[in-house]
């Protein structure tokens, strides 16, 4: 059985059992960016303001929004130190969005969306219309507000620890990332069977998504009330 069906069929039997026993963080990287990500997108509001909507005013308005989002992408990976294998892999915006889907980041439906305005105003040299680039401009806004709260989520839930205490055994369950390597590593224990650690690199990119799919959800439990959610993502 492979490291991500493993760790799925482990957290199918067990997760909605586990009580939480405490959180770790990490200090996040910051990336040496003059402009972030908001500054772009202040540039844009600034253009969507003005009263006067003329061409060079739209199309700029477009590029501050792109800029936007590919600087949001950029300091996401530099945060986790994914920024140097993104850049040597020499990836382009569409494996870099998939990649974020793949995690469980940002849902299918939104980045196909967001993936057809961005298409359809670049590619097809037509002077943008405003309602399309206002509709860009509040996807790429939510898409930005997310990718800021998986950073958050670093500095606080970098490592969370579970435990399920019966009469007869003592499960305890722990998910991390870590930064320096970087690394995400899944290990549980208990009476009855022996440890099982699971760890994973960016050498095998598709079990390192997944891991990183599972340490979101686990991690936002401070939020979904409902298990049965977080089950159902990891079993998607």
């Amino acid at each position: 059985m492979n490291k991500i069906e493993t760790l799925k069929q482990f957290l199918t039997k067990h997760f909605l059992d586990l009580d939480n026993d405490g959180y770790s963080g990490e200090s996040i990287m910051h990336p040496p960016f003059e402009l972030s990500p908001r500054d772009y997108l202040q540039f844009a509001e600034l253009e969507l303001e003005s009263t006067k909507h003329n061409h060079l005013s739209l199309i700029n308005c477009v590029s501050h929004i792109k800029r936007a989002m590919d600087c949001q992408i950029e300091t996401f990976f530099y945060s986790y130190n994914l920024y140097t294998f993104f850049k040597n892999k020499r990836l382009g915006i569409d494996k870099k969005l998939e990649f974020l889907r793949e995690s469980g980041v940002f849902s299918s439906r939104s980045l196909s969306r967001l993936n057809s305005i961005r298409n359809k105003m670049e590619h097809e040299f037509e002077v943008p219309k405003i309602q399309d680039i206002e509709l860009y401009y509040d996807l790429v806004s939510a898409f930005i507000s997310i990718l800021e709260s998986h950073i958050l989520m670093l500095e606080i839930y970098a490592e969370s620890n579970w435990y399920l205490k019966g009469d007869d055994d003592y499960l305890r369950f722990s998910i991390a990332f870590s930064i320096k390597e970087p690394i995400i590593k899944a290990s549980w224990r208990s009476k009855k069977e022996n440890v099982v650690e699971l760890v994973t690199n960016l050498n095998e990119i598709t079990e390192f998504a997944y891991f990183l799919k599972a340490f979101f959800l686990i991690s936002k439990t401070y939020i979904h009330s409902s298990k049965n959610y977080i089950i159902s993502q990891i079993n998607n």
